[in-house]
């Protein structure tokens, strides 16, 4: 196929999977403080940057970044009122991290005209399939607790991948890959912060990304190995640091004691089995899923006979994505002694996604150098690559059809409720009544008991007493 016929291949699917992207970040821009977000802010306010991030490392956990996050965000740039910036911000960020870490990536394997459109294209169907893979999208990017711990160093890592694929040919001296090496460290030590589950998928993540460079390059210790090998050391330091913290036993109090190992695993595989049924079952994931496996063949297809594999590679790949996908389940359900929420299963996701779609690259690759007509593979690619996308994007412009109101009678709620608790505490009122804050992410809400943790979050955020009416 030839270069122009590769653009204009592309196109469909870059139309199809952005429409759904700005679907889900039309969503997001009517996102509003929920549950949690009200005391991450209040105590952000009350303490400042370093107080707080010691004030919930001793009481509640080790997320260092993420209470970094919330005294930024939360309370500073955009703030409270602009926080429904903040999810389709971080989608767009995450596309163009994305695509910018698969282009200069084709570039190093050989120089196309057309690599930005075929970067594109898989970078969007990626993303796409990322989304909607998730089992909770509503908590994982749009509310913003769960989406700064579960779903922003997933996007951070995507900014850090393309910096990796950057820097690779830039760095000529010893000098500069020891210092961009205390970069690496520092950087993934930064984003193992922003949750335990995030720590531990980061450190098993980059250590078989470590030992797999290292085995499959002779066992040469060369830059590539040195920044991951870095980087890992980071990831380390970051999970014993997350480890440490006195608030992890003040929190685990609150849960029954956690399970033997063998209920551990019990547990946990019949969550991560339940997760891939609800893949395999579900129309828009299925084919998001599958659209963007063959979108990525078709881009590799492009790449006949450069690209050395050995036997192990691709099934390498597969099984490392299914293995990491994993990784994160039994951490939670040592600390819930239950199947975890379904918003940390976005990191599973994630793991899964790259790793397969890695895994099809690769196939395509192969495959153009096995048949007669590369053209007629690529072909038989794209075509149903693109029906995929676009039946995933037709169903999830659905969803956001569907789910639109919802978000947007909670954002207007919102609005007047945060005016009414402001006009009160204005008038001095020892307390205030407000209507009932159900919200589309099946969070708790305030009640009319002041000691409920909902409650009280409201409360002390807005220093007045806010009373809800009851479950």
């Amino acid at each position: 196929m030839s270069e122009r016929k590769r653009l204009w291949a592309s196109l469909p699917t870059i139309t199809f999977a952005t429409l759904a992207l700005a679907g889900f970040a039309y969503l997001g821009n009517y996102t509003r403080f929920m549950a949690d977000d009200y005391c991450s802010a209040y105590y952000a306010e009350r303490f400042g940057l370093l107080r707080s991030v010691w004030y919930w490392y001793i009481t509640w956990s080790g997320r260092y970044a993420a209470f970094v996050f919330d005294w930024l965000i939360l309370t500073k740039i955009p703030g409270p009122y602009g926080a429904h910036f903040v999810p389709p911000i971080a989608i767009a960020a995450w596309i163009a991290a994305t695509v910018a870490a698969i282009y200069t990536s084709l570039k190093m394997i050989a120089s196309r005209s057309i690599v930005l459109w075929v970067a594109i294209a898989t970078g969007t169907s990626l993303l796409l399939a990322q989304i909607i893979l998730s089992p909770d999208i509503a908590q994982s990017y749009f509310w913003l607790n769960g989406m700064r711990s579960y779903s922003l160093p997933l996007v951070i890592l995507s900014i850090y991948a393309f910096l990796f694929q950057w820097i690779l040919p830039r760095l000529k001296s010893d000098k500069a890959v020891f210092w961009v090496s205390i970069i690496a460290f520092w950087l993934t030590f930064a984003n193992g912060g922003f949750s335990e589950t995030y720590a531990v998928l980061q450190l098993v993540m980059l250590a078989f990304l470590t030992g797999l460079r290292w085995f499959a390059n002779g066992r040469k210790l060369d830059t590539p190995f040195k920044l991951l090998a870095s980087a890992t050391l980071g990831a380390i330091a970051s999970m014993i640091v997350v480890a440490l913290s006195p608030g992890n036993a003040l929190r685990k109090a609150a849960f029954p004691p956690s399970p033997g190992l063998i209920k551990l695993l019990e547990v946990s595989m019949e969550a991560y089995l339940s997760f891939i049924q609800k893949i395999l079952f579900s129309p828009q994931k299925i084919t998001a899923f599958m659209g963007a496996i063959l979108v990525s063949a078709w881009a590799g297809a492009g790449y006949k006979n450069e690209i050395a594999l050995h036997w192990w590679t691709i099934p390498t790949q597969v099984l490392g994505g299914l293995a990491l996908s994993f990784i994160s389940i039994p951490l939670a359900v040592y600390g819930y002694v239950e199947p975890p929420p379904a918003r940390i299963l976005s990191m599973a996701v994630f793991a899964l996604v790259t790793f397969w779609m890695n895994a099809g690259f690769l196939i395509g690759s192969w495959l153009a150098g096995l048949v007669r007509s590369p053209a007629r593979l690529e072909i038989g690619l794209i075509v149903p690559a693109s029906l995929l996308i676009g039946t995933a994007a037709i169903l999830t412009l659905s969803y956001v059809s569907s789910n639109q109101q919802a978000y947007i009678d909670l954002a207007r709620k919102w609005d007047t409720v945060d005016a009414q608790i402001l006009q009160a505490r204005a008038q001095r009122q020892p307390f205030v009544n407000i209507p009932k804050m159900n919200n589309w992410a099946g969070l708790d809400r305030p009640s009319d008991n002041p000691k409920f943790w909902a409650t009280a979050c409201y409360s002390k955020y807005y220093d007045i007493q806010v009373f809800d009416p009851p479950y």
